[in-house]
């Protein structure tokens, strides 16, 4: 069966004539925000000439897919969310620098959304130098993947050519106009272009002067600043989403479950069907009457629709019609659907993290774990992606930020001094009874205390600090109810 969208699901690059690359992306964000879902999708089909019927999103996972992500990829507060492991100790406190200019301990969660959304992630690292004016920040921004129209990259996926075409607007004489800010990387030529366009149908040959040319050492660079990351690689140059390979099965969900609401809501009411009884001179029955109750005609198939929606039937005199509601078995067709949500369950296993939750009284965190054991895998896969791609960023941002002056004494890109990557994290984290447990085996096993207590989150030198204090607390209060005269002392 064909999607909604019609092209087949994993290739979404690779868009059908009808359908560009920022409709396959927009498409994609229909599904996430869900509300009117299929009529903003039927708009734009139609619009290509296509039809397709109506539906409603009622059984459309793809929000609670996304956020499953958001919530696991890079939850919490930076440090630890992301926390840097490297050899070169000097580029820790820059990074974090750079994360602060570019305020990622909030933009990490869109990023989070994009990625597992679109099937794609792009950062870009800029300065704020401008004409005369010294940079004083490096910092990287979030690109969203539709407005990249265009990129090619090497064999290492370090983008060699990028087109980006981002719409914008401003007042002109009283009015809004819309125009795209474009602009082309190339390394080839060491070059960055910008025009203003009508947008990314304009091929480049068509673009005319650049407003602005730059070389790329205006930047203290040599490279793209871009980074691409994909959510899942599948061997083509975009990304598959979270649920961009179960589109179908959520089609094929809503559609049903449109069509057993529909049964149940719409149409199991009073069904009148209008006849006439009487005969006229010759005996012959009398014709339906008339019955215009929105001052509409009748329709070709011999039905009036009255206000609620619902149709009536107009029949000859001296007939009898039987109810047409449909006698069906409502509960096995909701049974129906309910399997066919495990089924979409299987091609989408985040959805279980959801369905646990009411079972999670009755479950041990090893036996939750367990049951997301597919999820988890697929949240490790992203996070690997998505922390290779940030890691580069990261190292060109210090590679501008040394060029720039902003950074001193922390080595250099090219002798392997910007090397990181970001430290293990567990997606569904241990119980504190779990970590105990943990912590009592490994110490059967042989592991020190100091160890173990460090690994339940206790500090040394705090707890003996606290112990010496409740320690003296205890003998100063021995001591005054000594000085008392208390007898029950010993």
């Amino acid at each position: 069966m064909k999607s909604i969208i019609n092209r087949t699901a994993p290739q979404k690059y690779k868009v059908d004539a009808e359908l560009s690359l920022a409709d396959t992306y927009a498409a994609l964000e229909f599904y996430y925000h869900n509300n009117g879902m299929y009529t903003l999708l039927q708009q734009d089909l139609i619009a290509n000439g296509i039809w397709t019927e109506g539906m409603l999103g009622l059984r459309n996972p793809a929000h609670r897919v996304v956020e499953f992500y958001v919530a696991k990829l890079w939850p919490g507060q930076l440090s630890a969310a992301l926390p840097i492991v490297t050899e070169n100790k000097r580029i820790v406190e820059p990074i974090q620098q750079v994360w602060k200019w570019s305020n990622w301990g909030v933009k990490k969660q869109p990023a989070a959304r994009w990625f597992s959304n679109f099937g794609d992630l792009f950062i870009k690292v800029a300065s704020n130098g401008s004409a005369g004016v010294p940079a004083d920040k490096v910092f990287h921004q979030l690109l969203k993947p539709a407005y990249v129209t265009d990129m090619r990259a090497d064999e290492r996926d370090y983008l060699t050519f990028v087109r980006i075409d981002i719409p914008q607007s401003r007042m002109v004489d009283g009015r809004w106009k819309s125009f795209y800010h474009t602009e082309i990387w190339n390394k080839a030529t060491q070059l960055y272009q910008r025009w203003e366009s009508d947008g990314p149908n304009v091929g480049i040959e068509r673009l005319g002067a650049a407003i602005e040319t730059k070389q790329f050492s205006d930047f203290a660079i040599d490279f793209i600043p871009i980074v691409h990351a994909k959510f899942q690689d599948i061997g083509e140059p975009r990304g598959m989403g979270a649920f961009t390979h179960a589109l179908d099965k959520i089609d094929e969900a809503n559609r049903m479950a449109t069509r057993l609401h529909q049964l149940l809501y719409r149409f199991n009411d009073v069904l009148w069907a209008i006849s006439a009884n009487a005969m006229d001179a010759s005996g012959r029955p009398l014709p339906a009457p008339m019955v215009d109750m929105n001052g509409k005609p009748q329709s070709d198939d011999g039905t009036t629709t009255i206000g609620t929606g619902t149709k009536v039937a107009r029949m000859p005199g001296n007939s009898d019609i039987k109810s047409l509601v449909p006698d069906l078995k409502y509960a096995d067709a909701l049974a129906i659907l309910q399997d066919h949500m495990k089924e979409l369950e299987a091609d989408l296993p985040e959805m279980a993290y959801y369905r646990l939750r009411d079972q999670s009284k009755d479950l041990s965190g090893k036996a939750i774990r367990y049951l997301l054991s597919d999820a988890i895998d697929k949240v490790l896969e992203a996070r690997g992606n998505a922390e290779t791609a940030l890691a580069r960023a990261d190292a060109m941002a210090l590679t501008m930020g040394v060029k720039l002056g902003l950074f001193k004494g922390i080595g250099e890109y090219e002798a392997g001094d910007f090397d990181h990557n970001f430290g293990e994290r567990s997606i569904i984290p241990l119980s504190d009874s779990e970590k105990r447990e943990n912590a009592e085996a490994d110490y059967r096993l042989g592991a020190s205390k100091k160890t173990l207590l460090t690994s339940l989150g206790y500090d040394a030198k705090t707890e003996l600090a606290e112990r010496k204090e409740e320690n003296t607390a205890l003998g100063n209060g021995l001591l005054a109810a000594f000085d008392k005269g208390d007898e029950d002392i010993a």
